[in-house]
């Protein structure tokens, strides 16, 4: 399967086929593909890359993923719908979401920003609190923030329009 991850507002094909019950080969980009062990539990995916340990949390949709506290948006898309979603999307002058949705049902703990903002990639934009951990949200483009869909102590599900950022012309 191949899957299509954000990392730093850029694109990067990470494919991976089973080889077994627990056993996988991952290739990220054009790095070496590598022999990884996956166990399954109710708080995440954790991976074994021979002496490195990694627990992975995923989000209710899949969608998203974090690793060591940072997030990553994560979909399996052919080459051809990653290209044609880019161009819908602006291509690189967009570089990442323009809509910040909620990874999993939870909380709104606060939000950083108000609609005129101006928002820099990497930064944070709202606190989510899900499954008792708080996971601040960021901007993935520089740009303005167009709307607020949410406020403190709001509840939200998973996948639900918190912000919109207009991407900053350039």
């Amino acid at each position: 399967m191949r899957y299509t991850i954000e990392h730093g507002g850029e694109p990067v094909t990470v494919d991976v086929r089973r080889l077994g019950a627990d056993r996988f080969l991952v290739q990220i980009g054009d790095g070496p593909a590598k022999v990884v062990e996956a166990h399954a539990d109710a708080f995440g995916v954790h991976l074994l890359d021979g002496p490195a340990s990694h627990r992975v949390r995923l989000a209710d949709d899949g969608k998203q993923a974090w690793v060591r506290g940072h997030a990553f948006k994560a979909e399996a898309l052919d080459p051809q719908a990653a290209r044609r979603r880019s161009r819908q999307q602006g291509g690189a002058a967009g570089g990442g979401d323009r809509v910040i949705t909620s990874p999993m049902p939870g909380r709104i703990v606060k939000v950083l920003v108000a609609e005129g903002d101006t928002v820099q990639v990497g930064q944070g934009v709202v606190i989510v609190e899900a499954m008792k951990m708080e996971n601040e949200l960021r901007a993935e483009l520089a740009g303005v923030v167009a709307s607020v869909h949410c406020k403190a102590d709001d509840r939200v599900e998973g996948g639900a329009r918190l912000v919109v950022i207009d991407p900053a012309e350039g």
